[in-house]
């Protein structure tokens, strides 16, 4: 590999400039094994307490083995519904969804099989982790986020992230804290099959070749955008959200003729992964709001694992993640608990934060009158 690529921790929001530039000036991309040893792993490595040069070329050994699997499952997406459901239980045998899940599922089983570092598996269905006499990595994945997507051949994706052994029981159950992931990252399978990893410093994003079957550097150290206008939340359960999410959409609804003063537009592909892509690229707010109808729905927010790798990619992109009341990366709990989610820019994730804690202590309560109503001399708009 003669293309050197120099460091640019801070990243930029316009131009091309430090690692944007190297990468984009040099004659051949660096691939995801190179950049990873020359780049990301050795800067890893210098890190106190954290990992040595050996563990670091350890989790560099996993992360090619994660992508090995991601090469497998975008293969098996890219074929549809010809290959049919041979995998899969002959209750679901209709359900092409169903065979993507576990194609996916048993290719990052396979991952765990052939690599010596890797302890098992905790992925979402599975209470148990698959644990080896040796290896010191502990692989959290969910295999295809949004698998339902498949039916109307809409993005999906991949979610994982790396931890020390001892983060898991043989059982599968533990507390976990997204401050000790030591790898991040999810994979989308799209009109390009795109892998966002971190180690830690900075977000970088590779894109499968399938000419030469790897993933090579075109994204290097991505940076959110500051200032946007889109948004990426499911409008149908609106009347069973929080208060603090329906003011805060509700305001961006009201566009320029309200207090946000800017005209907001709506994305929702109903897969977390492609969501937060398009916000890591675009910026705005992804929002997975807690719903406030029957238990069963909260089905429907990430399980905390799937939310920590995602926050720790935003994090490093120079955003923020938050549940609305703290920082994702500071919950402890239950590995499979789930959890709200927003993720975006980091003065929009702050909004919503704000509007969380001005509900709690009733600063956002309207004001109401049993003799008087409210009249104003200032347009409704004009009111903050």
């Amino acid at each position: 590999m003669n293309a050197r690529i120099e460091p640019c921790e801070q990243g930029y929001s316009a131009g091309i400039t430090g690692e944007r530039y190297a990468a984009a000036m040099s004659p051949v991309r660096p691939t995801l094994s190179s950049y990873l040893a020359a780049h990301l792993m050795a800067r890893r490595a210098q890190a106190p307490n954290v990992v040595d040069a050996a563990a670091a070329a350890g989790l560099c050994v996993v992360i090619d083995e994660i992508a090995q699997a991601v090469k497998t499952i975008e293969m098996r997406i890219a074929q549809g519904a010809i290959s049919g459901p041979q995998t899969v239980d002959p209750a679901h045998a209709s359900s092409i969804h169903a065979a993507f899940g576990a194609a996916a599922h048993d290719a990052l089983i396979g991952a765990c099989e052939r690599s010596a570092d890797i302890a098992g598996m905790v992925t979402r269905g599975m209470e148990s982790v698959r644990v080896a006499s040796t290896g010191r990595y502990v692989l959290f994945a969910d295999a295809l986020d949004s698998a339902a997507n498949a039916e109307t051949n809409v993005a999906l994706g991949t979610v994982f992230s790396i931890r020390h052994a001892g983060a898991a029981s043989a059982d599968g159950c533990c507390v976990i804290t997204g401050t000790n992931q030591l790898a991040a990252g999810y994979a989308l399978y799209g009109p390009a099959t795109i892998l966002v990893v971190t180690v830690g410093h900075g977000t970088h994003g590779f894109t499968l070749c399938r000419e030469r079957g790897e993933f090579l550097l075109t994204h290097p150290a991505i940076r959110i955008p500051e200032q946007s206008t889109e948004l990426a939340i499911s409008g149908g359960n609106v009347r069973f959200w929080e208060p603090p999410v329906q003011r805060y959409v509700r305001e961006c609804q009201d566009g320029s003729a309200g207090i946000r003063q800017r005209d907001f537009d709506t994305r929702w592909s109903a897969s977390l992964v492609a969501d937060t892509h398009r916000t890591l690229l675009r910026g705005g707010l992804c929002l997975f709001p807690r719903e406030t109808r029957r238990a069963p729905r909260a089905g429907r927010q990430p399980p905390l694992y799937q939310a920590q790798s995602l926050a720790w990619l935003v994090e490093q992109a120079g955003g923020r993640a938050s549940t609305g009341r703290e920082r994702i990366l500071d919950v402890a709990a239950d590995t499979h608990a789930c959890t709200p989610v927003f993720l975006g820019a980091q003065s929009e994730v702050e909004r919503i934060e704000r509007y969380h804690r001005e509900h709690e202590r009733g600063e956002d309560t309207p004001f109401t009158s049993p003799l008087f109503n409210e009249r104003s001399l200032f347009r409704p708009e004009a009111r903050v």
